[in-house]
């Protein structure tokens, strides 16, 4: 009961990893692979052809994700949305959109006698019609599955490639957006590229595409009913003919004559039954299993996963605890250092006089307030003391003097100069002073 392959383009979006590791075929791969789910015969790897656009040479699929990104936010000033999100649709019901898929990846059905030529005029159609660009093309040979695992002869090969698509628009950082029109376009273009039967449409059959496990199941069952059916047509078949044996008299009752033939073919049919259910059952039940291994593998990795980020969580927590507490102690310090200043700054202007001791503390606030010159109560502050006193320039000194423990050695040539200002002021004040008294 051979079947003819129909023209097919699955797309979906790229898992980078998966596809890297599965069209790369490494030994490593092929070791890990569970036969009951898929089937790699290594001695027609050799088959398989690969293209990898001359501008992705030495690129990985990782890589060229990460310049997209890098992309979508220079043309758009706003970063590629990865997850998906809840959004609100005109009927204003909740809808889940998917975040951006920028590489995907299309499944293809081909021919024995596909080329990688016939690949590519296909791609640069789609090119020409979307703008859309394969960046990579994987033709595989090897894979398929045997109907009996003890007969080699029942081996069924499932032609195909991978093309791997850019499926953004790198003028406007937006990516291409087809409709069920579109898609439905594209599989009429595979099957006129590639010179197959068009496969019957989804509108037509209302069955979502089958991922290659759930293809497998079903084509098992598929033929374990036409079996079924098969067996029964020949039963009833044997029934009717066998009725008329009876009839006819003594040949059936000898076991002679084509009814003795058909009689033991019967009891073939009845003996082959079970063992062909058991064998069906044994697949179905070898497909189960290693689809809950794999579950239980994803769900362990999930779970590792999980503990990663919590012990990183602990760990961003701890570092931050101990900022906190660094911060706290540098706080603190400062606080001593200010307090401690200040009861050292009071006991010292505690020993010098009223007039001198508000002069310093003037000069202080000045450093502190980081004026470029003194302000006016603070300029009244240090004449107030230098007026009492004969010599201009020694009170300056003891002034500078008296504040010389609270200041940086710049900050005393500030001080200095301003001092040396009210010194030459208050002289050519007394100057006028004494011009105005020689005239009167």
């Amino acid at each position: 009961m051979g079947t003819i392959a129909k023209a097919s383009d699955h797309v979906k979006p790229c898992n980078i990893e998966q596809s890297e590791r599965h069209n790369r075929r490494d030994a490593e791969y092929i070791a890990s692979l569970n036969p009951r789910i898929l089937y790699v015969r290594t001695d027609l790897s050799p088959d398989n052809e690969s293209y990898v656009a001359p501008d992705m040479q030495g690129i990985t699929l990782q890589q060229h994700y990460d310049a997209i990104k890098a992309m979508v936010k220079q043309k758009t000033g706003r970063a590629m949305q990865e997850k998906k999100i809840m959004v609100t649709g005109k009927n204003g019901k909740q809808k889940e959109r998917n975040g951006s898929s920028p590489i995907r990846e299309s499944v293809v059905n081909i021919k024995p006698d596909t080329t990688m030529n016939d690949l590519l005029k296909y791609t640069k159609k789609v090119q020409e019609r979307w703008g859309i660009r394969a960046i990579q093309i994987h033709i595989h040979r090897d894979e398929g599955h045997y109907e009996n695992p003890d007969d080699p002869s029942t081996w069924k090969p499932n032609l195909h490639a991978h093309i791997i698509w850019d499926w953004m628009n790198h003028d406007t950082g937006k990516s291409y957006k087809l409709g069920k029109k579109d898609m439905e376009e594209l599989q009429d273009m595979a099957a006129d590229t590639l010179e197959m039967e068009r496969g019957q449409r989804k509108s037509e059959t209302g069955r979502e595409h089958l991922e290659h496990n759930d293809f497998i199941l079903f084509q098992q069952k598929k033929q374990s009913a036409e079996l079924d059916i098969e067996i029964a047509e020949k039963r009833d078949r044997l029934n009717t003919e066998n009725g008329n044996a009876i009839k006819s008299g003594m040949a059936n009752l000898f076991g002679k004559g084509k009814y003795a033939d058909m009689e033991k073919e019967n009891k073939r049919l009845k003996e082959e039954l079970p063992k062909q259910k058991l064998a069906i059952q044994r697949k179905y039940q070898q497909v189960l299993d290693a689809e809950r291994d794999r579950q239980s593998q994803q769900l362990a990795e999930n779970d590792k996963k999980i503990e990663e980020l919590q012990a990183k969580y602990k760990g961003e927590v701890f570092r931050h605890q101990q900022d906190i507490q660094e911060k706290d102690r540098i706080i603190r310090q400062k606080d001593n250092i200010i307090n401690d200043y200040r009861e050292r700054l009071g006991h010292y202007l505690s020993t010098l006089s009223e007039l001198l001791r508000g002069a310093v503390k003037a000069v202080i606030d000045y450093v502190q307030a980081g004026y470029r010159s003194f302000s006016y109560r603070q300029d009244c502050d240090v004449r107030r003391y230098m007026n009492g006193q004969t010599d201009k320039d020694e009170a300056a000194n003891t002034v500078l003097n008296a504040s010389r423990p609270f200041l940086k050695a710049n900050e005393c040539e500030r001080v200095k100069g301003q001092l040396s200002y009210i010194v030459q002021d208050m002289k050519e004040e007394r100057q006028q002073t004494r011009s105005r008294g020689v005239h009167m």
